[in-house]
């Protein structure tokens, strides 16, 4: 039998699980995997047929629930499906009756027993077979059949007699009985009365027709948000920039569109023959094109065409993605940014209406002329605790993205609503963290561990901010508390070998960074680790294969490729490792460590005028270090420029008296 654990520990692994579930089905993803719905007639031997394309149930909605009911009032049962996306209620009316089959409906009335008798049980006996259905509560996922009793009844099938247990365990029996129809049997009495007729109306066999789509009225935000700032190049004027922020004060209204969307033809048009009333009531158009960043020609020829006077703008990725972020987060439904959409901004910069499709003038004029107050269309009040957006979520959201402007508005923003929850401190603190700024972020995170000392992200980020600044023992003892309550945690078990290894104790740190890896299989850097302290132990071609998995996992940088350079001459592969090298000072030319790299592969493996064309690159990028002055003597030495040698190893003693290899060097000359 399985125990429960004796001590709690977290897995961050399968908390990033379920929030992965939630963003995709908040995203319209399906949980069954667009599996169809199936249908199945029951033969009545123990075996069935499959009747799922025939019965027009096989659709690939993401069902949830059903239930079966006679909407017609003709006898059958119809049915009612719940999905989950798609058309979210369907329903299915079953003419199968009309091929000579009927129903016997029964519904028991308790006295002594519950009033529905829940718990019952029916049994109909024919001149055939015996049936028996039980009266049941709660029957199926978010749903519940009526509590009713429904026979299915073949061609010229006979009903001898109903018998039913009630609930309490006595019995009654009724012979004759109708032989169809829908049916009252009340507890204690012989007789069957009819039940009252299905009210229902039957259901259309033809969908009613669509109206045509009207003009988007807006959706209003029952909390305002902070429209993400930006400054984008304006068409016609290369140099021309216009800043969002610097219209603060008055109404805009930020239109996304692009040159390929036909209704934003007729949205631009039509704005542009309002100008004059947006202008009267001081509301700024801002067009934002969505075009690629080489189309500025064509969004350019487009806005002479339509005659647009007012801003046009060409979005650049991060506003792009600021925008597309905000649209997906700004509802529960997770939708990503149609085009055209319209945002309009009140004078504070904030967010008050959203407009997904195209809109009519007249609607956000109407809309700016009403005014600002709490958004909400409609007066009354609350009687429930009033919904407040996540702009710790939001801010997070962006973070991720890495628009760290923008994260820090809304981090702000929560703060500024009395939101100090360790959460939103730690993720502040990440984003913080991100551009530059440890100092702040190790001031929320000693906030947010003094609220929840237990929080294991807070302290593996707070290790983090040490470790970069060589603070060894207190992020060593950060780490080990947070693996106590989250053994499995990948960049706390990295961070920790990181330690280890840098106290040269590889044997340990081998063991946090293989751990590591189990736990973040596809994270790069925690494979490099690994494949150092492997190179360290002298385990060359085991360490080569971390570090080619990384390269393979996206893992770039001039550091990776010499490190994996350095490996293929350990392991006797220098037409590889000349690769790597080249790859290294692809990567990072303007580093003259690279250069340096490549030039004692050359020495080893004899280019000496290989060697001495990347001695003078490095030399050029750093004229007086004393390691690009120390190889490039030993280059001369190699070439029989003794003397030359000689002389540079005496300038690099001069200016660094403390240089052992240029000391060595020259001792070794002859």
């Amino acid at each position: 039998m399985s125990q429960s654990p004796l001590r709690v520990e977290g897995s961050k692994s399968y908390a990033d699980a379920w929030r992965a579930i939630n963003i995709l089905i908040r995203s319209d993803g399906t949980w069954s995997g667009r599996e169809r719905n199936l249908c199945f007639r029951n033969r009545g031997d123990g075996t069935f047929d499959d009747f799922s394309f025939v019965s027009g149930l096989d659709f690939d909605a993401d069902g949830r629930a059903f239930v079966p009911l006679d909407l017609d009032a003709d006898g059958d049962l119809d049915l009612i499906l719940k999905n989950r996306n798609g058309r979210q209620l369907r329903a299915f009316r079953n003419d199968t009756g009309q091929a000579g089959g009927r129903s016997l409906a029964i519904r028991l009335r308790g006295r002594e027993s519950n009033r529905d008798g829940v718990g019952g049980r029916v049994w109909v006996e024919t001149d055939r077979r015996t049936l028996m259905r039980e009266i049941v509560s709660g029957s199926g996922y978010l749903s519940q059949r009526a509590r009713q009793a429904w026979f299915g009844l073949q061609s010229g099938e006979v009903v001898k007699s109903v018998k039913v247990r009630w609930p309490v365990g006595t019995y009654q029996e009724r012979d004759g009985p109708p032989q169809a129809g829908s049916l009252i049997l009340v507890e204690g009495e012989s007789s069957m009365s009819p039940a009252a007729p299905n009210r229902h109306e039957a259901v259309p066999s033809e969908p009613a027709g669509l109206s045509q789509a009207t003009p988007e009225q807006g959706m209003v935000l029952a909390e305002p948000l902070p429209a993400p700032d930006f400054e984008l190049r304006s068409i016609g004027e290369p140099t021309a920039t216009l800043r969002l922020s610097s219209l603060r004060g008055r109404p805009v209204l930020l239109n996304f569109w692009a040159t390929w969307c036909p209704p934003c033809r007729r949205e631009l048009s039509q704005f542009q023959s309002e100008l004059g009333e947006f202008q009267r009531l001081g509301v700024e158009i801002l067009a934002v094109s969505v075009d690629e960043p080489d189309h500025g020609e064509k969004v350019t020829a487009l806005a002479n065409e339509l005659g647009v006077r007012f801003p046009v703008l060409l979005a650049d990725e991060r506003t792009a993605e600021a925008y597309s972020v905000l649209n997906e987060r700004l509802f529960d439904r997770r939708r990503a940014l149609a085009i055209p959409t319209s945002f309009l901004l009140d004078p504070e910069g904030r967010i008050v209406r959203v407009y997904r499709g195209e809109v009519d003038p007249e609607h956000v004029l109407r809309a700016v002329g009403e005014g600002g107050g709490n958004a909400l269309p409609f007066d009354g009040r609350w009687v429930v605790s009033r919904p407040r957006r996540d702009f710790e979520e939001l801010a997070s959201a962006f973070a991720e993205r890495g628009l760290g402007p923008t994260a820090m508005a809304m981090f702000e923003r929560a703060l500024a609503g009395g939101d100090r929850s360790s959460r939103l401190l730690n993720n502040m603190a990440g984003a913080l963290i991100a551009s530059g700024e440890p100092e702040q972020a190790e001031a929320l995170l000693r906030e947010a561990l003094g609220a929840d000392p237990t929080m294991t992200d807070a302290r593996v980020n707070l290790a983090s901010v040490l470790l970069a600044r060589g603070e060894h023992g207190e992020a060593e003892a950060l780490l080990e508390e947070a693996l106590a309550s989250q053994p499995r945690d990948g960049q706390a078990l990295s961070a920790l070998g990181s330690i280890r290894f840098a106290q040269d104790r590889l044997d340990e740190a081998e063991r946090l960074f293989r751990r590591a890896v189990e736990a973040r299989p596809d994270d790069a850097r925690v494979r490099e680790n690994l494949g150092a302290a492997l190179a360290s132990s002298g385990r060359f071609a085991e360490a080569l294969k971390h570090y080619e998995r990384a390269l393979d996992q996206g893992a770039e940088g001039a550091a990776l490729h010499t490190n994996i350079a350095v490996l293929h001459m350990q392991t006797d592969q220098p037409d590889r490792a000349l690769e790597s090298f080249l790859r290294a000072v692809e990567e990072d030319p303007s580093d003259p460590g690279v250069h340096l790299n490549l030039a004692r592969f050359k020495l080893q493996v004899s280019d000496l005028e290989g060697a001495a064309a990347s001695i003078l690159r490095a030399k050029q990028l750093a004229p007086d270090a004393p390691a690009v002055l120390v190889l490039e003597a030993e280059s001369l030495t190699m070439r029989g420029q003794v003397e030359a040698a000689r002389t540079v190893l005496e300038r690099v003693l001069q200016r660094f008296p403390d240089s052992r290899e240029a000391a060595r060097l020259l001792r070794a000359l002859p």
